[in-house]
Formats: structure tokens, C-alpha cells, sequence
């Protein structure tokens, strides 16, 4: 009996799942803290670069019938293309969005919990629980729609609701052009452009399993893409101005941290431990996520279809090695990176709308 098709607003919700993961959550904080009362500028800044460029990824994957590698084989010969997108698919997701979770997960727990194992064992039981996830891929969606997103957001709620109940903003001598710049550059550090790209692919691939045809899989894909960036919209600039008021005790903390103090901030001991449980499970639906799109692409590329848990076991090596670094020498890999990559990738998307416009308008 075939999987009945989750509706628009379940996709929606697993999107924005696949999205929201541990840098969705540390930059909106950090700028916050940073600006204070710029958090404002500091919202339309980071909304540019993690919120509208990625909408456009996701349009993107509609006269791409959502295979990502149409976007790249239209730009450049098959090698070139497969050797670009593996170049950014192992700075989004194994040395940069993949290991930045798991550290993510890790302070969360620990903040609250005094018998949280070390760094290096906490990752081995958090990746073999991917592993267990990604074996029933067909589930993904539902499991990330109905449950897993909406416990999320519930505790994101509370913890901004709450944090707006005492404290302020303090006012700080700042140059808002700079502010805005700076918010924008942060922005790419999301790496959500990417995400876009290649959520999208996998979103269509899921649904085509649970039944649905293609131009239903596109249409749910693209309806659900908005919903999941509005949301990110809201929780964005929510975030900001929830890191404002309590700018004072959050300076100087390394990023990982941020959400574990505000939610104690916030909420107190007990709440904020539910919270911190509830921050790692997004850690961990954005963890399977992304081991899905780099090992299937592993899978396709260089086992020839061969061997989807060799290209999974590979993908979970990588993370784990680069989980050992912390936030701090993750993003100074990839930070660089992501100034080259980013825009690049937009420079490709925006090419290829435009040759595909005449499909878009139809």
C-alpha cells in the first residue's frame, strides 16, 4: 500500500526543519547580542542573504524539475560541474553545517546535564542515531512535519515570549551601514542558499516515493519552501531582539553556548533544560537531513549506486572527525569558504531563472 502524500503545510514544516539547524539559531543571537538595538538593521541585513537568496534556490529547483545538477551541468561540462558541486556540498554539510550540529546539540545538553559524555562519544552516539534515522528515509518528512517541528517551535516560543518579560535594550553608538553589512555577510554563514538548493532536491525525491507525480512534488516543494522561509523570517528577527534585551549576559560567550544561557536566562533551570532537549532534536532533524544529500550524492558520484551505507558511513566519519574542532575552528574553515561559494552559487541561480523564465511564467 502506497505512503499517502503529505500536504503542503507538513512539507512546510519538514522544510523548515531541514533548514532550521545549529547556525539558523547561533548567528540571529550573536547579531543581536553584538547590535542591541540595531537588531532591527540587523534583521533586514540577515534576511537578505539567509532568507531571500534561498527562496530563490527553491524557485530555482521548479524548471529543474528538482534535480540540483541541472543548475551546475548548465553552467559547466559534467566533470567541472560534479567537481563544483561536491566542493560545496563538503563545505555545507560534513565540514561545516554537519559537525556545527552536533557541537550544537553537545553544549546544549551539557549546560543542563552533568553526566553528558565528552565531545568525541557524544558525536558517536549522536551520528549512529542518524545512521538508524537515515536507514527510513520514507518516514523523514512526516516524522519532521508532524512532530519533531512543531516540539521545536513550541520551545523557540517560549523562550523568546519569556525572554521579552524582563531585561532591555540598551542603546549602543553604532554605524547602522556597517551593521547592515555585517548582518548580510552573516548571512551566508547560514549556508541556507545551499540548503535551498538541495533540501529542494531531496523534498521532490521523497514525495516522488511517497507517490506523489512530479508537478505535484514541485508545486508542494515550492508551496512549502515558502511557508518554511516565512517562518525563518519571524524567528530571525525574534531571536534578535530576544538577544538584545539580555545582550549583557551574552557577550563574549562562544557560539554554541548562546542558546543554552538564554534559554536559562529565560526560562529558568527545569524549562530551560525541556528547551535545550528540544534545541538538539533540531540539531538532529537538520543532521539527517543533510547526511541524506551529501551520501546520496556520494552514492551516485563515486559507488555507482553501489553502496548507500559505505557512502552514509563515510558522510559520518567526516562529521565526527570535524565535530573535535568546536564552533570556532569549524567556521574558520568554512567561513572563508562561504564568501566565495555563496555568492557564486547565487550567481548561478540567478542565471539560470533567467534562462528558465519562460517556464516559470507558464
Amino acid at each position: 500500500m502506497a505512503q499517502k502524500s503529505p500536504s503542503s503545510l507538513v512539507v512546510g514544516l519538514a522544510f523548515f526543519s531541514m533548514f532550521f539547524g545549529s547556525g539558523n539559531l547561533i548567528f540571529p543571537l550573536m547579531l543581536g547580542a553584538q547590535y542591541e538595538n540595531y537588531f532591527l538593521v540587523c534583521a533586514m541585513g540577515f534576511v537578505i542573504t539567509a532568507v531571500f537568496l534561498p527562496t530563490l534556490g527553491i524557485l530555482a529547483m521548479m524548471p529543474a524539475h528538482g534535480r540540483y545538477e541541472r543548475l551546475f551541468s548548465d553552467f559547466l561540462p559534467n566533470n567541472l560541474s560534479r567537481f563544483l558541486i561536491l566542493i560545496v556540498l563538503m563545505f555545507w554539510i560534513p565540514l561545516g553545517s554537519g559537525p556545527r550540529c552536533v557541537v550544537l546539540a553537545h553544549a546544549s545538553i551539557h549546560t543542563y546535564f552533568a553526566f553528558t559524555p565528552p565531545v568525541w562519544l557524544f558525536s558517536l552516539l549522536f551520528l549512529g542515531a542518524v545512521y538508524l534515522c537515515v536507514q527510513n528515509r520514507n518516514k523523514i518528512i512526516d516524522i519532521l512535519g508532524k512532530f519533531l517541528t512543531p516540539i521545536l517551535l513550541l520551545s523557540i516560543f517560549a523562550i523568546v515570549v519569556t525572554s521579552f518579560m524582563h531585561g532591555q535594550i540598551n542603546v549602543t553608538d553604532k554605524d547602522p551601514y556597517q551593521v547592515f553589512l555585517a548582518s548580510v555577510v552573516d548571512g551566508y554563514y547560514t549556508q541556507d542558499l545551499i540548503a535551498a538548493v538541495f533540501f529542494s532536491s531531496a523534498l521532490v525525491s521523497m514525495l516522488k516515493s511517497c507517490g506523489s507525480n512530479q508537478a505535484e512534488c514541485i508545486k508542494k516543494t515550492w508551496q512549502g519552501g515558502l511557508i518554511a522561509v516565512l517562518l525563518l523570517t519571524v524567528l530571525y528577527t525574534a531571536l534578535m531582539a530576544s538577544s538584545a534585551i539580555h545582550a549583557e549576559y551574552l557577550h563574549n560567550l562562544s557560539g554554541e553556548k548562546l542558546v543554552s544561557t538564554l534559554a536559562h536566562i529565560a526560562l529558568g533551570s527545569t524549562l530551560g533544560g525541556i528547551s535545550s532537549i528540544a534545541v538538539s532534536l533540531a540539531c538532529f532533524t537538520t543532521e539527517v537531513a543533510l547526511v541524506l544529500v551529501f551520501a546520496d550524492f556520494l552514492n551516485q558520484h563515486f559507488f555507482r549506486h553501489h553502496n548507500t551505507k559505505k557512502a552514509i558511513l563515510v558522510t559520518l566519519l567526516i562529521i565526527w572527525v570535524m565535530s573535535q574542532l568546536q564552533f570556532g575552528g569549524i567556521m574558520a574553515i568554512i567561513a572563508p569558504a562561504m564568501k566565495v561559494i555563496y555568492p557564486l552559487l547565487f550567481l548561478l541561480v540567478i542565471r539560470f531563472l533567467w534562462r528558465s523564465r519562460n517556464q516559470l511564467t507558464e
